[in-house]
């Protein structure tokens, strides 16, 4: 009896010790995530100042690069939920 607990307790360190790698992993690629979401939100807003007058967004080859950039920070903010979101959740119940 005293066996299979010591067994119990071992495998039990081992597991939560694997989980703990894990969540320090997840942790780090989410970081890396929301780094490039900054880097990209960042571009996005420089080519808009560049673009100040509508010129380049509206032109077939560079418009095409406004377009993906738009697309791609979409897909990095739909990716996390953020503080906000759930405070604007709450007030479209509301």
């Amino acid at each position: 009896m005293i066996i299979i607990i010591i067994l119990l307790i071992i495998v039990l360190i081992f597991v939560s010790y694997l989980l703990y790698l894990s969540l320090k992993k997840i942790n780090q690629y989410e970081e890396f995530i929301l780094q490039i979401s900054k880097i990209i939100e960042f571009a996005t807003e420089k080519m808009k100042q560049v673009d100040a007058s509508g010129h380049y967004e509206s032109d077939d080859e560079t418009g095409f690069f406004f377009e993906q950039m738009k697309q791609i920070q979409n897909i990095l903010n739909d990716l996390f939920e953020t503080p906000g979101d759930e405070i604007d959740a709450e007030k479209e119940k509301k």
